[in-house]
């Protein structure tokens, strides 16, 4: 890969992975954080922390071994069955995410226009599949021009709404607290979850970005972006939290509270935002597959069979499978500290002995 990604460009790419569909129509926020009322804030600033530790090491383990290749990345044991047993359930989570995406852009188009579930969900696939064909340069020129678009209306639609939109009183009681897990657990399963989405982007921007310091600055400024906006984003849902919680996509419904036509501008800037998700995790099952004359059929033939199954109900899928994947994800992450702590003991061994 050319190395011509500067520190700006790297965060929006760690921005545009994460700030997706379910982030930006604050779906996400409101399962993981919103549920919880106050203790949400908790849970965000100990997520911040944890992609902040996570990208860096994810960079530091890119730019030691040279390689975007997932097992090589997560596995702290040089086996190539482990690699490819890895590389396979990773495969089968990011092939997933094309389906939950497919229907947000089916319930959002639905919710705002009334088109049938299908538009959006052909929209989304069609374009993400005509991204993932490309490479990775495309990916990242098209993030480079539209997360800094999508961050800042997401920013904008949140101050007004704080300015405009009076609290309910004792909202925090309108919050269900009958989860089956704690605001702690929620917090860890998000983060794992987001950071298998993550894992793929945050090797390809460390070894293509222009120099070490490119690839850390760039992760440490997404990430202090995407922390403060998630921590502004519950603020606007625990305004109502009754509200919040029985909308599909609630930053829609609070962008069209302020204004129709708003929040049909809205709508369409979260379409990006799902495309962003859709094509970034379809790019990590790219290169779990081989280079060979069928990839791009092979591509092709999944993309379609991921829009016919994301013909359901986005937030049931948000309620299942994200949670779901944040477990699997909590195993993941533990195997890339281990792999991150033998290549430091590594180094410094080397050094010594040199």
């Amino acid at each position: 890969m050319d190395k011509k990604l500067n520190f700006f460009t790297v965060a929006t790419m760690y921005i545009g992975v994460i700030m997706g569909a379910g982030f930006a129509s604050g779906r996400e926020c409101w399962q993981f954080f919103g549920i919880f009322g106050d203790n949400g804030y908790k849970g965000i600033l100990i997520t911040g922390i944890g992609f902040l530790v996570v990208s860096v090491m994810i960079s530091y383990i890119a730019i030691s071994t040279h390689t975007i290749q997932l097992g090589a990345l997560i596995s702290p044991v040089k086996s190539k069955l482990i690699y490819k047993l890895i590389e396979n359930i990773l495969a089968v989570i990011y092939y997933s995410m094309l389906i939950a995406m497919a229907s947000a852009g089916g319930s959002l188009l639905n919710q705002i226009l009334g088109l049938p579930q299908w538009v959006g969900g052909a929209i989304i696939t069609a374009l993400t599949l005509h991204t993932v064909l490309g490479s990775f340069s495309r990916m990242s020129s098209i993030f480079k021009k539209f997360v800094p678009i999508l961050f800042s209306m997401c920013v904008l639609a949140i101050i007004i709404v704080l300015l405009t939109q009076n609290k309910v009183s004792e909202s925090n009681l309108l919050i269900n607290h009958n989860s089956s897990i704690s605001w702690q657990r929620s917090s860890m399963l998000f983060l794992s979850y987001n950071c298998m989405g993550m894992m793929t982007v945050a090797g390809s921007c460390a070894v293509s970005a222009k120099s070490t310091k490119h690839a850390i600055s760039g992760a440490i400024l997404g990430v202090i972006l995407l922390t403060v906006i998630t921590l502004m984003l519950l603020t606007v849902l625990l305004i109502n939290p009754g509200f919040s919680s029985n909308l599909n996509l609630p930053m829609v419904g609070w962008s069209e509270a302020i204004n129709t036509k708003f929040g049909l501008l809205y709508a369409f800037v979260l379409m990006g935002a799902i495309y962003q998700t859709a094509t970034s995790t379809y790019y990590g099952f790219s290169i779990t597959i081989n280079n060979t004359p069928m990839k791009k059929t092979i591509l092709s033939i999944g993309a379609i069979v991921a829009f016919i199954a994301g013909l359901t109900d986005f937030k049931k899928i948000v309620a299942i499978l994200y949670p779901t994947q944040g477990y699997i994800g909590c195993i993941i992450l533990i195997l890339v500290a281990v792999n991150f702590i033998k290549i430091i003991i590594n180094k410094l061994n080397n050094f010594n002995c040199g």
